[in-house]
């Protein structure tokens, strides 16, 4: 599941687009069609609401109706067709996959690629190893920058000036009783500062304490974060053998980008 935004939540200023990307959000995630009442009863918006907003995304493609049951819709091939642009738009991807198809067969991990998309970190790439877990990771993924190794690795290279904003806006406003063990600035500013200069990013899962999540920075000519390679693994496992391989990767990776 995504990662919820780590922005403050406000009270909509346009319920009708919240209602379309709720709707559009629950087709994506349902395995089979819904009809109008239970898209309506998922969203929590009267049927009427529904009907004119799905209306609107019938005449646009984002929705179509489906063949196989009577009244009821899924996602319309538009929606496809967007997603399909935003990925052939990552340069960095085509040039990725024969690069992880190597190390994937050296570590016998699968090799997830992950770009940066605002206070978020996206996974828009993975070569898998048939003979191992994915630990949870897939194409479209996404998680908070600070709660992931690909995002602290991405971080790591950032000005500290960005650093520190992203602390004050993103961390320090989610210090609460039941989060006590966020970061403080300086202690935030020393960990992106030793990851930069070991060059990666090792972390224990939160969801699974017996993984390990290990991501490297692919940076471009200029020094500036492009990407993050990471690989996961079992925790009792030794990190040794995989940090070498996967910094070479992202700097084969970085090389063919020019």
């Amino acid at each position: 599941m995504n990662a919820p935004d780590p922005l403050p939540v406000e009270k909509s200023k346009a319920p009708a687009v919240d209602g379309a990307l709720d709707i559009l959000e629950t087709l994506v995630q349902s395995t089979w069609p819904l009809t109008l009442s239970e898209i309506a009863e998922r969203v929590n918006l009267p049927v009427t609401s529904c009907h004119r907003i799905i209306g609107t995304l019938l005449q646009r493609g984002m929705v179509v109706r489906d063949l196989r049951r009577k009244k009821a819709y899924c996602a319309g091939a538009r929606l496809f067709q967007m997603a399909s642009a935003a990925y052939l738009q990552q340069p960095i991807v085509p040039l990725f996959h024969p690069i992880a198809d190597v190390l994937k067969n050296e570590l016998h991990q699968t090799v997830n690629l992950s770009v940066q998309a605002g206070p978020h970190v996206l996974v828009v790439a993975q070569v898998s190893w048939p003979f191992a877990e994915t630990f949870g990771a897939y194409v479209g993924l996404s998680d908070v920058l600070h709660q992931c190794a690909a995002g602290k690795a991405l971080m790591s290279m950032l000005p500290a000036s960005v650093q520190k904003h992203y602390w004050s806006e993103f961390i320090s406003t989610r210090v609460t009783q039941t989060s006590p063990n966020l970061p403080g600035a300086d202690e935030w500013l020393h960990e992106l500062a030793e990851i930069r200069r070991v060059g990666y990013a090792l972390i224990r899962s939160d969801v699974a304490p017996g993984v390990c999540h290990l991501a490297a920075p692919v940076l471009n000519r200029r020094g500036e974060p492009l990407a993050a390679m990471s690989v996961s693994f079992a925790a009792q496992q030794d990190v040794r053998p995989y940090v070498t391989p996967l910094i070479q990767a992202t700097w084969q990776l970085a090389s063919r980008l020019g």
